[in-house]
């Protein structure tokens, strides 16, 4: 007998549809089974946040940068927020300039990281 995540026994129950529900399900089986076997599998794609699953984005940012240090950049021609997010810089030292510059930031996992920096 299947046993639950805190090791007990797992009781037996009987479950029951409505007929539209059975026959529903009975449906989609027998499409699935009679499917192609070579299709790929089933995705339902990127659901992350902070650029609609982009994993390269073109900003702004403004001040100094220094290495390994974390900066709120602003995503270029994008006003609908969220429109920053927080990138960490571990290639170079950007000096203070006046106004804004542009940069390219790449997402690693979850992380955002500089790439590139206007000089």
């Amino acid at each position: 007998m299947a046993q639950k995540p805190d090791g007990k026994p797992a009781r037996t129950e009987r479950v029951t549809f409505t007929k539209p529900a059975a026959e529903r399900i009975a449906k989609v089986v027998r499409a699935v089974e009679g499917g192609d076997r070579d299709a790929g599998p089933l995705t339902f794609g990127f659901r992350g946040t902070g650029g609609g699953g982009k994993a390269f984005r073109v900003c702004t940012f403004t001040g100094s940068w220094s290495i390994n240090a974390t900066k709120t950049v602003n995503f270029l021609n994008q006003t609908a927020t969220p429109n920053t997010v927080a990138a960490v810089n571990l290639f170079a030292a950007l000096t203070a300039a006046s106004g804004s510059r542009n940069c390219a930031i790449a997402k690693d996992g979850t992380a955002w990281y500089l790439i590139a920096a206007q000089c």
